[in-house]
């Protein structure tokens, strides 16, 4: 009997399985950043005092309260056996605990086989292409632009699906949507 493949999901945290309102200032800081400031290489604000934590906690974390759209979908597709889906945030290591509590309130850690959580504060672009190499995955939701753009120059080993935001819908990418549901919804139909 020939076993079926599993297909692999990893889903960013904040703005993919989280609805994060703030999501919407990333293409003017982005702008700012490369337009204006002339910074031409992929860089992630690093916290480090417990002042710039305070700062990344208001702008990242708190933002993040409630489940994105598609998070019932995502609860049905887990118990597929044909899928698996990981958790791959960028998060910095202190958030682990409230990420972790987040996602219990929401009954969405069993969902996940795996949770990657950037505890060693690496850049959260570099820490996914790291993970998403070293573990093979199928398909990977990300919603900040500038990582998805990253993750395929560097050559990334999976297909990428990026949720805009109202700001961004301009934006030409071939895998792009909306919100996680309708993302959802395209892999499932790719693997039917």
């Amino acid at each position: 009997m020939e076993s079926k493949k599993v297909i692999r999901i990893g889903l960013d945290f904040d703005g993919v399985v989280t609805y994060n309102p703030m999501r919407v200032l990333r293409l003017v800081v982005s702008f700012t950043k490369h337009k204006i400031i002339k910074v031409k290489k992929l860089g992630f604000f690093k916290p480090k005092s417990s002042w710039q934590r305070w700062i990344y906690y208001l702008g990242i974390v708190a933002p993040s309260f409630y489940p994105a759209r598609g998070v019932r979908l995502l609860k049905k597709m887990a118990n597929i056996p044909k899928y698996e889906f990981y958790l791959i945030t960028g998060r910095y290591g202190f958030t682990k605990y409230l990420t972790h509590n987040w996602l219990k309130k929401y009954q969405l850690l069993e969902v996940f086989k795996k949770i990657y959580l950037n505890e060693n504060d690496e850049q959260p672009h570099k820490f996914k292409l790291r993970i998403i190499n070293q573990h093979h995955f199928d398909f990977l939701v990300e919603d900040n632009f500038d990582i998805v753009r990253d993750l395929n120059e560097q050559g990334a080993k999976t297909r990428i699906l990026w949720i805009y935001n109202i700001l961004e819908s301009w934006r030409n990418y071939p895998d792009r949507f909306p919100h996680l549901e309708r993302a959802l919804e395209k892999i499932n139909e790719s693997n039917v």
